[in-house]
This record gives structure tokens, sequence and C-alpha cells, in this order.
């Protein structure tokens, strides 16, 4: 067939019919297209429903319709309108790949007024619920006096149900919390460091909690362990405590929690803060020590709690040796 192009069209129709069929065609006026070797038939509803017969060759297209402008012989209108269905589908769908897509989406975008673009990004929005939470999260994580309620709350939305048996379900779990945990650390500077320190000592509550109803959580639960470590160091530094400060709150998470993922979690500070806070968290150590020998409690409490003591004194030991 010959290669159809909008200028052989006009050439054999006229500008008028030309016109005329392109407006045909795209309205989709073109019915029950045969095509057999040479020879395209087909139906045109127009006003009225018309037959049309194309004879083409690799050189040459002829037409013929049963309307009064063609009268049997001439290129009308609605060959016109059947020629442009058959140059449809002589051309083959292009592929673009995704950079070529991500330009052509960028000239259209920017093309566009703001409130233009605000409008086709909310529609967007409305279509993709999971582009439209995820934004939510970022709206809500970008406001300054977010509080420890709604931030607990969001932590909470990704916490463990119901026991985790099946690798996929622990995945999923373990997904979810590294979503919103490295969600807080990109808005972490903008909120309240003592309302990112209690949702983080939340989250470890939650992970530790987790941890049990889950039937095996191998290595995955590594990077959840890390952010939280991250986020900590974060709002700690944040808080601009004094060596005595942030030793009393350390030895204080390590003796009320004996299960952390920082393991004693003084240690992990003694080699970034130096010598000050070393000798601060020996001494809150040893003061509590004492203190414990003085006091007349039960004998497995005053045993459990010098077990914690010497478990930090021991990890703090360690880390003095790295």
């Amino acid at each position: 067939m010959i290669e159809i192009d909008e200028s052989m069209l006009v050439r054999l129709a006229g500008p008028r019919a030309f016109g005329q069929g392109l407006h045909c065609f795209e309205r989709g006026c073109v019915r029950g297209v045969v095509t057999m070797g040479t020879t395209t038939d087909a139906l045109v509803q127009d006003v009225r429903q018309h037959t049309v017969r194309l004879r083409h060759t690799h050189r040459m297209m002829e037409g013929e319709c049963n309307c009064d402008e063609s009268d049997g012989i001439e290129f009308c209108q609605h060959c016109v309108a059947v020629a442009l269905h058959l140059q449809e589908q002589q051309k083959p769908a292009r592929s673009i790949d995704k950079r070529g897509a991500l330009r052509q989406i960028r000239r259209h975008l920017s093309a566009l007024s703001q409130e233009e673009l605000l409008d086709e990004f909310l529609e967007t929005i409305k279509q993709d619920r999971a582009l439209r939470d995820d934004l939510l999260q970022k709206a809500r994580l970008s406001s300054e006096a977010l509080s420890y309620s709604e931030l607990k709350g969001m932590i909470d939305a990704v916490a463990a149900d119901d026991y985790l048996y099946e690798p996929r379900e622990t995945r999923a779990y373990f997904e979810g919390l590294e979503s919103i945990l490295m969600r807080l650390g990109e808005f972490a500077g903008r909120l309240d460091p003592l309302v990112l320190l209690r949702s983080v000592e939340h989250a470890i509550r939650r992970l530790n909690a987790d941890l049990e109803m889950i039937d095996y959580a191998g290595e995955s639960s590594e990077l959840s362990t890390d952010l939280l470590i991250d986020l900590h160091r974060t709002a700690i530094g944040r808080l601009n405590w004094i060596p005595k400060e942030l030793a009393l709150y350390l030895v204080d998470r390590g003796v009320a929690e004996p299960w952390h993922p920082f393991g004693s979690m003084a240690v992990l500070y003694c080699e970034d803060l130096g010598v000050a806070f070393q000798e601060a968290v020996v001494a809150e150590i040893e003061s509590r020590r004492n203190a414990l020998n003085r006091t007349v409690t039960t004998g497995a409490d005053k045993i459990r709690m010098h077990e914690l003591l010497e478990e930090l004194t021991q990890s703090l030991s360690a880390g003095y040796d790295r």
C-alpha cells in the first residue's frame, strides 16, 4: 500500500474536502473497514451513511463514494476519512523510554501555570491512595507543631497487629517500619527534639513488643535498629545536654529496659562524647550501686539491679577497649 500522508490527501481531495474528512475521521465516523489486497471497503456515518471504496497500490490511490460530492468517481471527504483510518493503521506503535516520557511530561508541565499544576497534581493524587497517604505523611511531618501523640499514631499504624509467621508478612512489617523511620529522619530537624526523643523511645518499645510476635526476624530488623540509633542520636544531639545530664538519662534507660536495640546505650556515646561523658557515666553507675547497697529491698530486686548495673559497667569497659 502507498504510504499515506496528509499532503497526498490534500492533492487528491482538495483542502476543503480534506478538512471535512479529517473532522469526520476524528469524530469516529469510519466503521466496518475491510481490506482485501489492494481494495479497502468501509462505511462512513456522516449526516447519512456512505459506502466508500479505496483502491491503492505502492504508487497511487483512488477513491469512490456514493455521496453527491463524489458521484462515484471523485476522492471526497469520506474517502479522506477512510484513508486517514488506513494511515493510522500504518503507523507502528512507538515505544517511548522512561527518559523520553519524562522529557515530554516535563515540557507539558512547564507550560502550565502554578494553579494548573496544582490542579493536575491533586487530580492525580485522588486516583492513587498510596501517593496520597505518602504526601499526607510528609505534609504532617513538615509541621513543626506536630505533637507526640500524632507521631505515636504514625508509628503504631505500622505495628504488628498479630503474630507474623510468613516471611512476606515479616518483610512487609519491616518495610513499613523502615519507611516511617526514614521519614522521621527526613523531617527530624523540624520536630521539637523532646517530641522526637519520646517518639523514638516509643518506636523502640513497639519494635521490642513486635519482635515477640514475629516467628523469625532473622536479619530483617538490622536496618530498623540502625535507623532508630541514628534518630536517637539526632534527638539527643539537638537537646544539647551536658555530660552529666546525658549520662543520667542513658543509665536510666539501660536500667529501666533490659532489652534495647542499642545494647547498652551509654557505650554507644562514649567514643563520640569523650572523657567528660565517660567519667559522668562511671560516676552515675557507682552512685547507683552504692545507693542499692544502702537500701532495704527484696533480695531478688537488688540482685536484678546489680546485674543490670554490672552489664552496663562491663559494656562500658568494652567501649573503652575499642
